[in-house]
């Protein structure tokens, strides 16, 4: 798939996006106000998310489909731990709503989250570079 520019503008957007939900998580993590920094952490993921469903043709645009779209990414990319990962990152958002983490539980989950996170600007890139090579 050849990218235009539209797609690359959407996809920048949505990185400095994601980008953005990540420091103010780093900045509510700091605090220890877990509950905040959950939300962020996933508005993070699914700006990501989002931008690589683009490459696709998609738009990830819910939560159910976020989760279908990264458990897709985990069978293209032949990678079981992205899906371990995404059990984290769901545990992390059901903590925004329900503040029900203490902070052993807040690390563990977000440690992994954060390694899905890494996953995913990795694919981000990587597909986008192909794609632009085209």
């Amino acid at each position: 798939m050849k990218i235009d520019e539209e797609v690359i503008l959407e996809i920048e957007k949505r990185r400095k996006l994601a980008d953005h939900y990540y420091d103010n998580f780093r900045k509510y993590y700091e605090n220890k106000n877990y509950s905040k920094a959950s939300e962020f952490l996933w508005g993070s993921l699914n700006a990501l998310v989002y931008a690589i469903g683009l490459l696709h043709e998609e738009k990830v645009s819910d939560h159910g489909k976020v989760v279908d779209f990264i458990k897709e990414l985990a069978d293209v990319y032949s990678d079981k731990e992205i899906e371990g990962c995404l059990a984290s990152a769901q545990t992390i958002h059901a903590n925004f709503f329900h503040d029900f983490m203490d902070e052993l539980m807040f690390e563990d989950n977000r440690k992994r989250t954060e390694k899905l996170l890494e996953k995913l600007v990795k694919i981000l890139d990587a597909e986008l570079k192909a794609g632009l090579k085209k």
